[in-house]
């Protein structure tokens, strides 16, 4: 969609093999909702950027082969500034923190990013200063795929709740026949499939070109917010063994927590979603 020939090229047929993986780097310490406010900068030295900065929570940080990175070129200020530029791993310059230790997503790498004076040829340029508004449809993409997870996460819950709820007994008979299991199963049940509705209409969005923005963020909101609730209905009806980590979804309950912060907040995407209601933006600044 974006890049060039050469880019594409290069780096689409490692990642369908799997030889290559690329991390996306935006947030920044001060910059994460706020991210036309990021202090990493590429200066242009004739034939080539030298590139400096901190990134923070990058997703695949230290493990994955490429990285594109958010950065502002020179000292153009605001949005105009901002565009995206492809760094290898093992560039001269450019180091990795420590691995973070979260509370969910354990399974996933993710870690601080340094730029210290990283040479990077001006080739590696995908997307120029003035473009930001193209890194931002892609992130519609990303949102589609956060809530994707979401609803496997919820699924996998529900899927769980049900298994244990028809096999565990309490009075002489199995949980599952009790009114209050099937109307909670119910409620579960009935939002993951709202979420899944939404999503799916979002992605199919993508597959004509690029999801729509109001599309791909009520589909994110809900998901984020349905599948805290399916992961904490299931954990209750696991009782006890649903806190012991020898059964899966407080796991699941843990990660689900983290899908509403990754991608975009659910308040910067109630912003987002209001502002397509109203037919405006609303600046944050003001």
């Amino acid at each position: 969609m974006f890049g060039t020939e050469a880019q594409k090229k290069e780096i689409i047929p490692g990642v369908c093999k799997g030889e290559f993986s690329v991390s996306v780097c935006m947030t920044e310490p001060e910059a994460g909702s706020d991210l036309t406010s990021l202090s990493t900068v590429a200066e242009d030295k004739g034939s080539h950027y030298v590139l400096n900065g901190k990134k923070c929570f990058i997703t695949g940080g230290g493990m994955a082969s490429h990285y594109l990175v958010y950065t502002r070129f020179g000292d153009i200020r605001g949005y105009k500034g901002i565009g995206g530029i492809l760094l290898k791993k093992g560039m001269p310059g450019f180091t990795f923190g420590k691995q973070e230790e979260f509370m969910g997503l354990r399974g996933m790498p993710s870690c601080d990013l340094y730029f210290d004076n990283v040479e990077v040829p001006k080739e590696n340029v995908v997307i120029k200063p003035g473009d930001f508004g193209n890194l931002m449809l892609t992130f519609d993409i990303e949102r589609c795929g956060n809530a994707a997870m979401c609803l496997g996460t919820a699924g996998g819950a529900l899927e769980a709740a049900k298994a244990y709820a028809l096999k565990r007994t309490s009075f002489g008979r199995p949980i599952c026949e009790f009114q209050d299991i099937q109307f909670t199963m119910a409620d579960m049940a009935m939002k993951l499939d709202a979420a899944r509705l939404l999503v799916y209409r979002a992605a199919i969005g993508a597959g004509q070109g690029l999801p729509s923005i109001y599309e791909a963020s009520l589909g994110k909101c809900y998901a984020n917010e349905m599948v805290r609730e399916v992961t904490d209905k299931a954990m209750q009806i696991f009782g006890g063994y649903g806190y012991s980590k020898e059964f899966p979804v407080e796991r699941m309950l843990r990660d689900a927590r983290a899908w509403g912060v990754a991608g975009g907040t659910l308040q910067m995407l109630k912003i987002t979603i209001a502002s397509v209601i109203f037919g405006r933006r609303f600046d944050q600044r003001k």
